[in-house]
């Protein structure tokens, strides 16, 4: 896949980094900082790059702030790159904890990844704020322990699909699903044909494809010839189905992964081709606080900002772990804990709620809070009702 390249790497794949530290650096009175491991897959597909590194911006600009607000607690990320990688997420994870002696962990990209190093976590006592992953069942297999160590600020599929689904029945006659053949795509093609079928509807077409191929056309043209209207859009390759329809005049709309939100894929398909297309979404950029956060973010990292809501559930997962922190006051996972767990009055960019969490749900969206956003202009906005 080539629509986007990954820009300079957050960090050399293997190596932990400190990026940054608020303890002063003089005196023997200072006090030792507070380590969070940040686990993102910064090198391997480019769009696991692209969400990786949206969301380490926005927990990087998160920690400015806490420290600008003048956080009494010296907090340090210590950051790997999991490469895309199960058994090097696991790998890291152990090092985390065992090397680093982190309070707490925040990431990563592929739901895989945290499915393989959770239970580490668990095991370990260290929470884990999970995160940009959606798989629907991430925080749902732990919830029943007592204590829970796994937190979650991510879009959920199953509350995306939702989303989307509601919408596409209401507004489209003929609809096709087009997925690739990964785990993440079979996933999401399963969701979408049970969620048709329980609002009684038929899909058109379905077709896949691997995640290395290059052209769609013979997909396209299937989905054409079907007279599909609206394509549901789960390939991880996000421009491609794009790239064959002016020679097929053939023009539907597309609905799908969040990641169709990225300013890469709209500058890549072009402001006029990727009109209409809908995903979902937990920011919404006509609030002037998400204009705002915009701002500060395209200005911080310029043609390096890719992904509005990815980097707005980072910030908003920074905020979270960094003022549990500041609560617990020392390196404590067990304390850590409980204070994410009663975290209250978070002043979020994304629709995360001022109390993310509770000790029954660990996930600071709820299904009311992720809805359909869709491309107008070189914004994306709320879908009409």
């Amino acid at each position: 896949m080539a629509w986007c390249g990954s820009g300079k790497r957050a960090i050399i794949a293997g190596a932990g980094m400190a990026l940054a530290a608020l303890a002063p650096q003089g005196g023997a009175q200072a006090q030792a900082p507070v380590k969070i491991g940040v686990v993102e897959g910064l090198s391997g597909p480019p769009a696991i790059v692209d969400f990786g590194e949206s969301y380490l911006q926005g927990i990087k600009l998160a920690l400015e702030d806490y420290k600008a607000k003048g956080g009494k607690t010296p907090i340090e990320l210590v950051i790997y790159d999991d490469e895309a990688n199960p058994q090097r997420a696991v790998s890291v994870v152990q090092r985390l904890i065992q090397n680093d002696g982190v309070a707490g962990v925040i990431g990563t990209v592929s739901s895989g990844n945290v499915m393989a190093f959770a239970p580490v976590l668990q095991r370990a006592g260290v929470p884990l704020i999970a995160g940009p992953s959606a798989a629907t069942d991430i925080t749902a297999k732990f919830i029943d322990q007592k204590p829970s160590f796994i937190f979650r600020c991510s879009m959920i599929e199953k509350y995306q699909i939702d989303a989307i689904l509601d919408w596409a029945v209401k507004n489209y006659k003929k609809i096709g699903l087009l997925h690739s053949t990964t785990g993440y795509g079979n996933f999401a093609a399963q969701e979408a044909t049970a969620g048709l079928k329980a609002r009684g509807v038929t899909l058109a077409a379905v077709e896949a494809a691997a995640p290395g191929v290059n052209d769609l056309t013979p997909q396209m043209i299937k989905m054409r010839d079907a007279g599909a209207d609206l394509i549901l859009h789960f390939h991880e390759s996000f421009e491609l189905p794009y790239r064959p329809l002016p020679r097929l005049d053939y023009k539907p709309v597309f609905a799908g992964n969040w990641g169709l939100s990225s300013l890469k894929v709209k500058d890549i398909v072009g402001v006029e081709a990727i009109q209409g297309t809908a995903m979902g979404q937990a920011l919404d950029l006509s609030d002037p606080k998400a204009q705002a956060f915009n701002k500060r973010m395209t200005e911080k990292y310029g043609k390096d900002y890719r992904w509005p809501v990815v980097a707005a559930l980072g910030y908003d997962a920074g905020q979270i772990m960094f003022a549990a922190v500041d609560k617990v006051g020392a390196s404590d996972p067990a304390k850590l804990r409980d204070a994410i767990e009663a975290i209250d009055g978070i002043q979020a960019v994304s629709a995360t709620p001022p109390k993310p969490f509770g000790p029954t749900d660990h996930e600071c969206l709820g299904q009311g809070d992720i809805f359909l956003g869709v491309w107008k202009g070189d914004t994306v906005v709320p879908a009409p009702k």
